[in-house]
């Protein structure tokens, strides 16, 4: 962030420049040999690495670059496949041919290993030829290394920058969606398509090429090896036909199983999605156990799905390992015992090189055919989407409209003809036959019943919703205060701002005039403090206030307020409609939609409308006084020509009369980074993951007895592998020994019998494994979910949902199978690895030693390289986040930044971009160190490659040809497995960050005990029997860094008494009712219940006796009667008797499904006012004897809201009842009034007392809101 009179946003600007890309300015060997990216793992080795120390990505790899080609592309043909070939086709030609040229190289080796092993077993040979040979093979490895390099290198650099464009196109799409689309499509199945899909997209980049160049290896494999074996090989071919079908019925399954978790999981997200989205609800309501066994019977189901994924994937793995061996033993069957031919070294380990340079095609076969159908899938899905109806331009015609001149003429700025509108274009109208002008400077009040349509008309004048029939004119800039208020994870300034150019003077006037100061001095860091998602530690009034400062900040000429001052006292309410309604926006065009009798008859109102039960829109009255007759409280905006947006910022500070304002309200001079954050960065581990995350995954798994049984599991294959070696390399010389020749049939099945028995390894050390590595992440799953539940909620305060919702997703994914898989193939590689090298080494003798310094470069690489990309990982990890939660952000509030105009909407698509170029530079880095590792390892390999093939003629006189053939075999495939030990390892380290960071969450602070059983009373006795509350010296604060919020508070209530508590925002009103939860603990004091300190019981004891109807109710996605009821502890018929004692039956009732009909996100097709209705049809069937109501009745109309007073007192007649509320009719009527005033008491006594006293904060309120005469006549 900035400071100063043109300080913007701060998402608007990184923290600190990244530096230049060494790309753009590597000369071409550095460019072949990646040797530009070597200063980073330099880097990476002297410090713990950060998001800022990556490179920024070039302007041809940015998202926003790519989406303008990309998007002309997809626009030319309407098919992201047909995009992508016209976009990136060239460079994806290229690739295909370094990889063709990288598989090619492959053949060379058995050949090299054949030509030296005919060439050994003569009397006499040629070493200058031999020379050649090695020398070839020498820079045929070396090109390979180089193609597969670039190849790779390029294809990940092509995804990246089709995913990046992909994801730009997502989220510009999202903020342009219909209204018929946006039911369509939810919250849930955006985020999936911007990650899942375009993951499997991603994934898919590396399958392509293989998809033709895996059959074409096969086909020259099969060649050279019928060349060698003759018809014995189509023995070999047979086997590989009948290992197809295997592993097509293994990938079948494997495929279902697949499908069938990737479901559950999605059921287990959602479950997890809902039940900390709503973690507040849940503690109220002492939900944690029942939220608890919910997520763990879900996971269960994946489990089950995921352990049948891993039983075929290890059949899947024995084809793999043991395919060289099944097709050489009938091959050489056949040879042998068929066409009569003797075997010969050359012959056996060239056929055996060969065979496994099948293996990888066949390795690879499930995750192609996987990968490729995920891929097909995610591009019909996202194709679709973008597809997707629009929100139509026609919805709302501008000044650039034909008919616009007609309207101009008569000074209308918004203008509605004959309008019908609708949200579901197969549903009935939401508002019909509706006809309005409203001229420039007008005041126009929108009122009605809940439920009547006040807030669509509202979205019919942004054109969010569909037009049926009609016409809609704006003639100038809209501000948008959403009936919700839309609240930015960022400082109260910046939310305000919206990323507009700071101006002092006009900002302060802003403050003031939606009675902000006094908030903002109370905060730790004034405007500066960063509040947390959705505004989570600002109450409903203060986020309401915010929402509409940003729209008076923003100079618009029209201005719709839905329900702004609903969340407010009377005394604010008064000074708002004062200060800003007629004083800064004076000159300005407002429509405010409200509940509120005093501004309903104000005589400033221009026009006020009721829309009635049918959606009509019905001219009530027409103002008496014009808004420019009083004198304004704070200097209005300058009044704007319609179609003309002010864009002025002043530099004259005199212009501006200042206003008097608490210092610490605003600090132009505090530093930028002098915030209050609520929600912390995300912290991250440093260097190696901690022995501590190894040594509780090992306990995890099982301990000894389980690593006993692998390692032996895995020392009994590798030495079952080589004794297989050796069998057929002696069985190779039978046709020259001169003793006795050994039996062929005895020969076949000892070499049988052995790569069986090492397949059986294989299959035990993988799925022991598989199994205990889900029984970790089992374990580690449901300790995080229990800690997590019982956590405090100001750790769910200070972190965001996206930042959980990440433990769930991909770092559970990762422990349940990159983890277990990851060591699996450690362990394979790392003990094929040292036995061969050991075997290679005793075989060429001394010139082992030329070895060393190979080995000693592996280690050094190894461990240069490891470093730098587990802390790069970990950065990709935390840079994820932001880009989730910016999404999801957005997704929320596609209303807002639409209705502000398309500068705003162009400036979020910045942020987006910039958010994912951050993600992205960083995935590139950990490309370049990736690709720069497998370079020099295949380098290496070569070197090691020629060292011991030289060695091998060198020492020719000592050696047998079969001896010579096996070491140049295994020696062949050295240098992919060292490579594979390393990345393995690697693989290893960044996937145990996974685990690390579940262990994070198990060790979260913790709430006090859940339940105490010697001190809960127990059940039989329906504790609290009268609800009487005693409060004594309550002191209360919510992080024990902070100020106390509440201040030696003592008072007493009696059981059944009616209680309403009134202050000003902040004023601790909400912290009390935290304090009688116990959703912090106390700071000092007691609170007893019915003679029970509830300090002194579980928390489920205590919270479970209690209920309260919050101010901003929590629904989501899913049948309504989940939501009413979500664990099932309630009969239809309860159901249907609270609704209708709420009201809600006929709503509910005239819905085709009943009480199964879709809440969709958010509860969107819903008002705000029946979605707190529903939420009181659920305090209804609990039967509390203590139940608080906090603000439940602030978005509904008066005459609904005095029914519901009615059905409270009814339901509640000998409930203790504590009502929060700045709408003085919900209380006027209880039996004594809380009045807190700085988190103390100023006033507690019956409402007729409180106003005889003719002074006070609770008779100024009577006052503002015009109810004293009804109170003295009520006395």
């Amino acid at each position: 962030m900035t400071s100063g009179k043109y300080a913007t946003f701060a998402t608007d600007a990184p923290l600190s420049p990244s530096p230049r890309h060494p790309l753009s300015q590597a000369g071409l060997f550095s460019r072949v040999f990646l040797g530009w990216a070597s200063p980073l793992l330099r880097l990476g080795n002297s410090k713990q690495l950060n998001a800022d120390d990556v490179w920024s990505l070039q302007p041809a790899h940015q998202a926003g670059t790519i989406a303008k080609s990309f998007s002309s592309n997809l626009e030319a043909s309407p098919s992201i496949l047909r995009a992508f070939l016209r976009s990136f086709g060239g460079r994806v030609v290229l690739t295909g041919l370094a990889f063709l040229t990288a598989t090619g190289a492959t053949l060379v080796g058995p050949l090299v290993l054949n030509h030296v092993v005919n060439t050994l077993s003569t009397e006499t040979y040629d070493v200058s030829d031999l020379s050649k040979w090695i020398g070839g093979l020498l820079l045929t490895l070396v090109v390979q290394a180089l193609a597969d390099n670039y190849a790779n290198f390029d294809t990940e650099v092509i995804a990246i920058q089709f995913t990046g464009a992909l994801k730009n196109l997502i989220y510009h799409k999202t903020l342009k969606l219909s209204a018929a689309s946006r039911l369509q499509y939810s919250t849930g199945d955006i985020t999936s398509l911007y990650t899942t899909d375009c993951q499997f997209l991603l994934d898919a980049a590396f399958y392509i090429h293989q998809f033709w160049l895996m059959p074409l290896q096969v086909i020259c494999v099969s060649v050279l090896l019928y060349q060698l074996l003759g018809v014995a090989s189509f023995a070999g071919f047979a086997i590989i036909g009948l290992s197809f079908g295997f592993n097509h019925i293994c990938s079948s399954r494997m495929f279902t199983h697949y499908f069938a978790f990737v479901k559950a999981k999605d059921v287990r997200m959602q479950a997890v999605t809902e039940t900390f989205k709503a973690i507040s609800v849940i503690k109220f309501n002492a939900w944690e156990e029942k939220a608890e066994t919910r997520i763990d019977e879900a996971r269960k189901t994946e489990l089950k799905d995921i352990w049948g994924f891993l039983v075929y994937n290890g059949l899947s793995v024995v084809i793999t390992w043991g395919l060289p061996v099944f097709i050489s033993v009938f091959s050489f069957l056949v040879y042998v015992g068929v066409m009569k031919q003797s075997l010969t070294p050359a012959i056996v380990f060239t056929s055996i090189a060969l065979f496994q340079l099948i293996q990888s095609p066949m390795r690879l076969l499930p995750h192609i055919a996987s990968g490729l159908l995920k891929a097909v899938v995610a591009q019909k899905r996202i194709n679709a989407f973008l597809a997707a109806a629009e929100r139509d331009p026609e919805n709302v015609h501008t000044v650039d409209h034909p008919t616009a001149t007609s309207y101009i003429k008569r000074d209308i700025v918004v203008a509605v003809e004959n309008g019908a509108f609708t949200w579901d274009a197969n549903a009935s109208p939401v508002i019909r036959d509706a006809t309005l002008h409203v001229r420039v400077g007008d005041l126009v009040v929108v009122h009605g019943a809940v439920g009547t349509g006040k807030s669509s008309f509202c979205s019919a004048l942004l054109g969010d919703v569909t037009k049926i029939s009609g016409s809609v004119f704006v003639g100038g800039s809209v501000a948008y205060c959403s009936q919700q208020a839309w609240i930015q994870h960022m400082t109260v300034r910046d939310n305000i701002l919206f990323g507009r150019p700071y101006d002092h003077e006009k900002y302060q006037r802003v403050l003031e005039a939606c009675a902000l100061t006094t908030d903002l001095a109370s905060l730790p860091a004034g405007d500066r403090t960063e509040i947390g998602e959705r505004g989570v530690n600002l109450s409903g009034g203060q986020k309401a206030r915010v929402a509409l400062a940003r729209a008076c900040y923003s100079d618009a000429s029209v201005f719709i307020l839905d329900s702004p001052l609903s969340a407010v006292d009377a005394i604010v309410q008064n000074e708002i409609f004062n200060k800003c309604i007629l004083g800064l926006l004076r000159n300005r065009t407002v429509i405010l939609v409200t509940h509120s009798p005093e501004i309903i008859s104000s005589e400033y109102a221009t026009r006020v409308v009721t829309i009635n039960e049918n959606g009509e829109l019905v001219e009530t009255r027409n103002g008496t006084s014009s808004r420019t007759e009083n004198k304004p409280l704070v200097t209005p905006l300058p009044k704007l020509a319609i179609g003309r947006q002010d864009n002025y910022v002043t530099s004259n500070t005199e212009a501006w009369p200042s206003v008097t304002q608490s210092p610490r309200a605003t600090n132009d001079k505090q530093d930028a980074n002098e915030t209050d954050k609520l929600v912390q960065d995300e912290g991250r581990a440093e260097g190696r993951v901690g022995r501590h995350v190894f040594a509780t995954y090992y306990r995890a798994i099982g301990g000894f007895p389980v690593l006993a049984v692998v390692v032996i599991s895995q020392i009994l294959w590798q030495a079952l592998q080589i004794s297989s070696d050796f069998w057929l390399g002696d069985w190779s010389t039978d046709a020259t020994s001169s003793t006795a020749p050994v039996s062929q049939s005895y020969r076949m099945t000892v070499y049988t019998i052995l790569g069986l028995a090492a397949a059986a390894m294989v299959v035990m050390r993988t799925l022991v494994i598989s199994w205990c590595g889900l029984n970790a992440s089992q374990r580690l799953f449901e300790r995080m979910t229990h800690a997590l539940l019982h956590a405090p909620m100001k750790f769910f305060d200070a972190t965001p949902v996206g930042r959980i919702l990440l433990r769930y997703s991909s770092d559970t994914s990762d422990v349940d199978l990159m983890v277990p898989l990851g060591i699996g193939a450690f362990l394979a590689n790392i003990f094929s690895v040292s036995c061969t090298v050991v075997i290679t080494g005793v075989i060429i003798r001394w010139n082992g030693l030329l070895l060393l310094p190979i080995i000693v470069l592996y280690v050094l690489v190894g461990v240069f390289y490891l470093g730098p990309a587990r802390e790069i990982e970990r950065v990709l990890k935390t840079t994820q986040a932001p880009v989730l939660s910016h999404l999801s952000e957005s997704i929320e509030g596609s209303a807002v930044i639409r209705a502000f105009g398309s500068d705003r909407v162009t400036r979020f698509r910045g942020i987006n971009d910039d958010k994912l170029d951050t993600a992205n530079k960083v995935r590139f880095a950990k490309l370049c160190v990736s690709r720069w590792f497998a370079l020099r390892m295949q380098l290496l390999g070569s070197a090691l490659v020629f060292i011991v093939a030289a060695s091998l003629v060198l020492l020719r006189e000592h050696l047998s040809a079969a001896i010579v053939g096996l070491a140049f075999s295994y020696v062949l495939k050295i240098s992919q497995s060292v490579q594979a030990v390393v990345t393995t390892w690697s693989i290893v380290e960044t996937t145990m960050v996974s685990p690390e960071r579940l262990q994070q969450y198990v060790d979260v602070e913790q709430e006090a005990a859940y339940k105490i059983p010697s001190m809960d009373p127990p059940c039989s006795s329906e504790w609290p029997t009268k609800g009487a509350i005693t409060v004594d010296k309550l002191s209360f604060r919510y992080k024990t860094s902070d100020r106390v919020v509440l201040k030696d508070l003592s008072f007493a209530i009696n059981g059944g008494e009616k209680i309403g508590i009134v202050g000003r925002t902040g004023a601790g009103k909400s912290s009390l009712t935290m304090a009688l939860f116990r959703i912090n603990e106390l700071a000092g004091g007691s609170i007893t219940i019915d003679g029970v300190d509830s300090s002194k019981i579980g928390l489920k004891t205590l919270r479970e006796n209690m209920s309260i109807i919050p101010q901003l109710p929590v629904l989501f996605k899913g049948p309504l009667r989940k939501y009413l009821d979500p664990f099932n502890e309630y009969a239809d018929e309860a159901l249907w008797n609270a609704l209708r004692r709420i009201g809600l039956s006929d709503r509910i009732s005239g819905e085709a499904e009943k009480l199964e009909v879709m809440v969709e996100d958010n509860g969107e097709n819903f008002s705000v006012g029946e979605r707190q209705m529903l939420c009181m049809t659920r305090a209804l069937l609990k039967e509390s004897r203590i139940v608080i109501f906090d603000e439940a009745t602030a978005s509904i109309d008066h005459e609904t809201d005095q029914k519901l007073q009615r059905v409270i007192r009814e339901a509640f007649a000998s409930s203790t009842v504590l009502t929060i509320a700045h709408r003085l009719d919900t209380i006027l009527d209880a039996d004594r009034i809380l009045v807190l005033d700085a988190g103390e008491i100023v006033a507690f006594d019956s409402p007729s007392v409180l106003v005889k006293q003719g002074s006070g904060h609770f008779y100024e309120l009577m006052r503002e809101g015009g109810y004293l005469a009804k109170v003295v006549q009520q006395s």
